[in-house]
């Protein structure tokens, strides 16, 4: 994506980290959107453990007030 948007929005930043352990300051963003992360998750090893912490990373990391927006097959 980053490769991809380059020229077009040469200021927008990409990161990459696990869902689980996010390294974002706490009440970071206003919007978090969820686009089939919880489907993904729901595949695999400790799938119920692995959403609990997501959640609680999306928690901490969204502004009191914010939105959190999932997108889901399920």
């Amino acid at each position: 994506m980053k490769d991809r948007n380059e020229k077009l929005r040469p200021h927008m930043k990409w990161d990459v980290m696990d869902v689980r352990e996010l390294t974002y300051k706490d009440c970071f963003f206003d919007l978090i959107v969820d686009k089939s992360t919880i489907d993904a998750l729901l595949c695999g090893d400790y799938a119920y453990l692995n959403v609990a912490m997501m959640m609680r990373e999306c928690q901490r990391v969204l502004k009191e007030g914010g939105y959190y927006v999932a997108i889901s097959y399920g």
